[in-house]
């Protein structure tokens, strides 16, 4: 999956560099509206008012993924040391020097993946349960929650937006609205981050994100058109003031297959263990709160007629929450169900 930004050695955007052509090219201007006539919110939002939009961080579509995978990782080479431990204790006859011997390396190798698993794991569990940005229309300016719980500042019409693209071989090519916070000299990338990332980080969708967000901050009836728009189409992500419920963490595993609920059975084992990753990574990590300063500098207007939360949000229905729920249970079941066939095998 795409972890592209995360604060750990490999994954971090390039900084303390000069802007390239590329992006220069690619840039998106804050007063030159998208091009694209499909504007999409692709489920970022968490908070809007008359006074600024609260929008989540690119890994958040995303959580869980680690948790499965790690915890996969880390499950089967620990069955492994247990079954190279008994080979210790009852080596077989006549080859108990070289079988111990054998036992003890891969014992060893064994634990190395072990701790990778475990490493992957706390990418996602005991951190943040996500990482917020707030832009605020009326005061210009942007609010980043850094992944150590630092708070970037930045004013809006000094940031340098472009189409960022990352590449991985297990997503490939991916594209977000990267954002560079540029030194005095205007050319050198002192820190960037993800402004907006639609799930998954299609290139043309970063027009349509565009079109949603840049009126927000530019058009004169930006607010109207934006509160429209998620009035109607949109559904903003249960996080003001609260942890995201279990509910929403199998609902949100499961919405990109929204459309094809049938593949949504087929691929249910995955995507059960991947929400069950996403639950466990929720109830271990502390939810973000801005710092009073940071409040303080975004007030909102008593009885703002534009303010939206999840609270505001229509129920759920049977193909968003209880289809998901069903396919999350048969995943679970069907996964269980296999590994006893398998170990009754043994």
């Amino acid at each position: 999956m795409d972890y592209a930004g995360l604060d750990i050695r490999g994954l971090r955007y390039p900084v303390d560099r000069p802007l390239t052509d590329e992006e220069r090219r690619l840039r998106y201007e804050q007063k030159k509206p998208s091009s694209s006539k499909e504007p999409n919110d692709f489920l970022s939002v968490i908070k809007l008012n008359g006074s600024y939009i609260d929008l989540v961080d690119r890994w958040y579509p995303i959580k869980g993924f680690d948790v499965w995978l790690g915890g996969g990782i880390a499950i089967v080479f620990l069955i492994g040391i247990f079954l190279m431990v008994d080979i210790v204790i009852n080596p077989p006859n006549g080859k108990e020097t070289e079988a111990i011997a054998v036992a003890i390396v891969f014992s060893c190798i064994f634990m190395v993946i072990v701790y990778a698993g475990y490493w992957l794991i706390r990418t996602e569990c005991g951190r943040w349960t996500h990482y917020p940005m707030r832009l605020n229309r009326k005061t210009r300016m942007v609010y980043v929650f850094r992944q150590n719980g630092t708070v970037l500042e930045s004013p809006w019409d000094k940031l340098f937006i472009t189409r960022g693209e990352a590449k991985s071989s297990m997503s490939g090519t991916t594209w977000d609205l990267r954002a560079h916070v540029l030194d005095e000299d205007g050319v050198t990338v002192g820190e960037s981050f993800s402004l907006g990332y639609t799930f998954p980080g299609k290139e043309d969708s970063m027009d349509k994100f565009w079109a949603f967000l840049q009126p927000y901050m530019e058009a004169p009836d930006g607010v109207e058109r934006t509160h429209r728009k998620l009035k109607s189409e949109g559904f903003l992500l249960p996080l003001d003031g609260r942890k995201e419920g279990w509910r929403w963490s199998i609902a949100r595993t499961f919405a990109p297959g929204g459309f094809w609920p049938w593949l949504q059975f087929l691929a249910s084992p995955p995507l059960a263990w991947i929400a069950a990753g996403r639950i466990l990574a929720m109830w271990t990590s502390k939810q973000p709160v801005w710092p009073d300063e940071v409040e303080q500098a975004n007030p909102v207007e008593p009885n703002d007629p534009y303010t939206l939360t999840w609270r505001d949000n229509e129920p759920l229905g049977w193909w968003e929450l209880y289809w998901p729920m069903i396919c999350f249970v048969v995943g679970i079941a069907a996964t269980v169900w296999v590994l006893w066939l398998i170990f009754s095998a043994l």
